[in-house]
């Protein structure tokens, strides 16, 4: 077998050869800052990652002589080693809290091919830096070639992370850059590219076209919201992306095993963000607000909106976000929503409006008089007429509120609702 069969065996490995993707973790984070609680419990979150169904682990090769047992088999993902260290965590100017802050950006080669080989890994990955200054450049680009010609030499692949960084990388320009750094590795002598995501479908399907191989978003800072990660995913898929490599999205997760199968669920089974997040609920719900959680954002108000077809706007929301008063000490903002009380129905004196048999609010047109009961009724004045005096409610969007779903921020969730009076 040839070095170049080789290296087609393991990509192999790390690409589903039915959809030529990938879904890769990345916990290699553990000598490059300081020691987070990720990096204690690895051994406790790489088998909930294995558990999930990931493609490819990122780790160190001390982590590959450690904890290389949880990665064997032939259903096991791969093993991506990464063979070099940086330093830009602990720089002094970007990351003050850690206990050792750098003072001079570094990077220094740590493994090699051969090496990554003995612990049957299937790919090295190493970073490429741009725009901190040229000599750095330089030296990046000479260790990437060194990297490239053994790793073709033994047939393992060649991951390159290219990595925007320094003073000439603007908000303006970085796409650009990120665009010109991924066809520099490839030139070098990628097999893949592990890169950043350029903030826009557009941008980043000119990355990926010019690549010319395929191309792993990674996840960049842990996001609370698992929605801002899944999106991210979504953008560099429609824009071409061959998969991911997530880190501390993972790792940080509160259910790394469910992020791993979501991500999957996404690259590999074509699902979309809907199809995971908002699993079919039994039984019936209302609203809850949490106003701890609440940004102020009013996306909620303005999707409410638009769904019912009332245009764009808040003043017809079925739900308000109430804001601390001027002069007055600073408060959380407050959802203020139906909670499905019932007192509305109660007041109803002719039977128009009732509890539909999915468990919201629905109104019998014909049998409104428009007498302005329910509204007066309602203790959270969330209830509000149209035009001709009826009124406008909470329907729960038909038993997926628009509202929860655009929440990322999650102070909007539906609980169970146990019973109602008034429902036959």
């Amino acid at each position: 077998m040839s070095v170049y069969s080789g290296k087609t065996a393991r990509l192999n490995r790390l690409f589903n050869p039915k959809d030529g993707r990938a879904v890769c973790v990345a916990a290699d984070h553990g000598w490059m800052s300081d020691v987070t609680p990720n990096v204690v419990e690895l051994a406790r979150i790489l088998k909930l990652v294995v558990e999930g169904g990931a493609d490819g682990i990122l780790i160190s090769y001390g982590t590959a002589l450690r904890l290389g047992h949880l990665m064997q088999g032939k259903d096991a993902p791969a093993v991506l080693i990464r063979a070099d260290w940086m330093n830009m965590p602990r720089l002094g100017g970007s990351n003050v809290s850690n206990v050792l802050p750098a003072v001079n950006f570094r990077k220094m080669a740590t493994s090699f091919a051969r090496d990554a080989l003995r612990v049957g890994a299937s790919a090295i990955t190493i970073y490429y830096f741009i725009g901190y200054s040229d000599e750095f450049e330089a030296i990046n680009l000479e260790q990437a070639a060194d990297f490239a010609r053994e790793c073709r030499k033994v047939g393992l692949p060649l991951i390159i992370e290219p990595m925007a960084v320094g003073g000439m990388v603007t908000g303006v320009n970085i796409a650009e850059i990120l665009i010109a750094s991924g066809r520099i590795a490839t030139e070098i002598g990628a097999d893949a590219l592990k890169i950043p995501y350029t903030g826009d479908v557009k941008t980043f399907k000119k990355l990926v076209d010019q690549a010319g191989v395929p191309v792993l978003v990674l996840g960049g800072a842990k996001s609370d919201v698992p929605r801002d990660a899944l999106e991210l995913v979504d953008e560099a898929l429609r824009a071409g992306a061959a998969g991911t490599v997530f880190g501390r999205n993972v790792t940080k997760a509160k259910d790394p095993k469910k992020m791993v199968a979501d991500i999957c669920a996404l690259v590999h089974e074509g699902k979309s963000i809907s199809d995971i997040l908002e699993e079919k609920k039994e039984g019936f719900f209302r609203l809850k607000s949490d106003p701890d959680k609440c940004l102020g954002c009013r996306i909620c108000e303005t999707v409410c909106q638009r769904f019912h077809g009332d245009g764009y706007g808040q003043h017809l929301a079925r739900l308000r976000i109430e804001f601390p008063e001027i002069g007055q000490e600073l408060k959380p903002f407050k959802p203020v929503v139906c909670t499905l009380c019932e007192k509305c129905v109660i007041a109803c004196p002719t039977g128009a409006l009732k509890i539909s048999g999915e468990g919201y609010l629905i109104l019998d047109r014909e049998l409104c008089t428009s007498c302005g009961e329910c509204i007066a009724a309602c203790p959270f004045n969330v209830m509000i007429p149209d035009e001709a005096g009826m009124p406008i409610f909470c329907d729960l969007c038909g038993g997926e509120p628009e509202c929860v779903r655009w929440c990322k921020a999650e102070a909007l969730t539906l609980v169970p609702k146990k019973k109602f009076i008034t429902r036959n």
